[in-house]
């Protein structure tokens, strides 16, 4: 694999931070999201973008600000390497052989365990919701 390129490294708390931190680290430079981390549940974030030095540059500066902004506790760490050695490869999921299974959830509708495709998901019906007659209310009263 190619060493020619640096990787950027942003950590905030709050999985939706980290969203509109990514959005800005794109349009801010010529990079590519390669990785995301999530820790203690979606509470601490790390987004990892790569490209050319100066685009990864500006990209991690924008994301800091962008995180920065959000609020005092938001931003938690940011680097910046340039030529990362090949051996951490693995360790980010930068190589294709490398790479876990992708297994992915819709956000805000995932309870248990994930399993199955996407496709799934959408024929299983909805659970049927009990709701109160009046009677019933009445009588709680």
């Amino acid at each position: 694999m190619d060493t020619n390129f640096s990787l950027g490294l942003v950590e905030v708390s709050g999985l939706g931070h980290a969203i509109i931190m990514l959005d800005d680290m794109l349009k801010a430079g010529d990079v590519e999201f390669v990785a995301t981390e999530r820790k203690l549940g979606g509470r601490l974030v790390t987004i990892v973008v790569k490209g050319d030095l100066p685009s990864v540059k500006s990209s991690v500066d924008a994301g800091v600000a962008r995180a920065k902004q959000c609020g005092d506790k938001i931003y938690k760490a940011s680097q910046v390497i340039a030529r990362p050695h090949p051996e951490i490869f693995p360790f980010l999921h930068l190589n294709e052989d490398d790479a876990p299974k992708v297994n992915t959830e819709s956000a805000g509708t995932h309870v248990g365990a994930v399993g199955g495709t996407a496709d799934e998901a959408v024929k299983k019906p909805a659970p049927k919701r009990r709701t109160r007659t009046k009677k019933q209310t009445d009588e709680n009263k």
